[in-house]
């Protein structure tokens, strides 16, 4: 008995002749009934079906059996559905590292996005540190990761370029640039500045000395090992000031003002790139990067 078997007796109860479930499937009427024929008598010569010359009933025995062949044939047909749709990257499990502390609007959106799009992809999200992310990536353990920067930051790995944020100074209230719309980087000299040991913590502190290098500029920087809630807590107090990434202003009631911060060219931006192993095989990733890509 197999699948074949059972597609012609659901088909020959669901039609009620032998003839007319052929005509269905496209086979000859022969083939249908030699076929339950030989189900009935694997089963010991059970009758399945009542013939007839008006047609073919089911006896109770068939009723029963048919009801349990329907499931069978539903569970198959649903699992190589899914089988598909997994190979061709639209079902299965995609785990996606990220920084702690970073909650990008731009990631978040197009994570909703893809969920509604591709509802039989289970996205886990892991929130580690940077190193943890790479290795994870390395060993497979990660199919992507979100991070700060510029393709080929890892050499290692292949990546692409997403969105790009726009970089803020969190002031306490009181401090004279709280008065400015938009602060300087030439204005921030002679600041202490609070960055956290915590990603993406070493990227503010490059992106600081590449704009604060000078000798005159005098930068002080302090790392601490705390949460980006509780530096923009430290700023409140008046124990420096901090860069943030631009989701950081959505954080509210902790007593700082944010304000952009600019260059000659303008806001200073922080790019996001996602980046993965070569040899991934995961049909589902490609499908989540180009989710993540800015539409033009």
């Amino acid at each position: 008995m197999d699948l074949r078997h059972l597609r012609y007796i659901v088909a020959s109860a669901r039609n009620g002749s032998f003839s007319a479930a052929a005509h269905e499937l496209n086979v000859r009427q022969p083939i249908v009934s030699r076929r339950i024929k030989e189900v009935e008598d694997e089963l010991g010569g059970i009758a399945l079906f009542d013939r007839s010359t008006s047609g073919a009933r089911l006896t109770p025995t068939g009723e029963e059996f048919v009801t349990a062949a329907r499931r069978i044939i539903e569970d198959v047909d649903r699992l190589a559905e899914r089988t598909k749709a997994s190979a061709a990257g639209k079902a299965g499990r995609l785990l996606v590292g990220f920084y702690k502390s970073l909650s990008s609007g731009g990631f978040r959106a197009a994570l909703r996005d893809f969920r509604a799009q591709y509802r039989d992809i289970e996205v886990e999200l892991i929130e580690v540190p940077f190193v943890e992310l790479i290795a994870g990536v390395l060993s497979d353990k990660i199919d992507i990761a979100i991070i700060l920067g510029d393709t080929g930051k890892c050499n290692v790995l292949s990546s692409v370029a997403l969105w790009a944020e726009r970089l803020v100074v969190a002031l306490p209230k009181g401090h004279p640039l709280t008065e400015k719309p938009i602060i300087y980087w030439p204005e921030l000299k002679g600041e202490r500045f609070l960055i956290s040991h915590h990603d993406p913590g070493p990227d503010i502190r490059h992106i600081l000395l590449r704009h604060l290098a000078a000798p005159s500029d005098h930068p002080q920087i302090i790392t601490r090992r705390l949460s980006r809630e509780s530096i923009l807590s430290e700023v409140a107090d008046g124990q420096g000031i901090a860069l943030q990434c631009e989701s950081a202003v959505g954080l509210s009631g902790l007593g700082v003002v944010f304000r952009p911060v600019h260059d000659g060219n303008g806001a200073t931006r922080l790019g996001y790139i996602a980046c993965w192993k070569p040899g991934n095989v995961n049909p589902a990733r490609e499908h989540f990067i180009e989710a993540l890509k800015p539409r033009s």
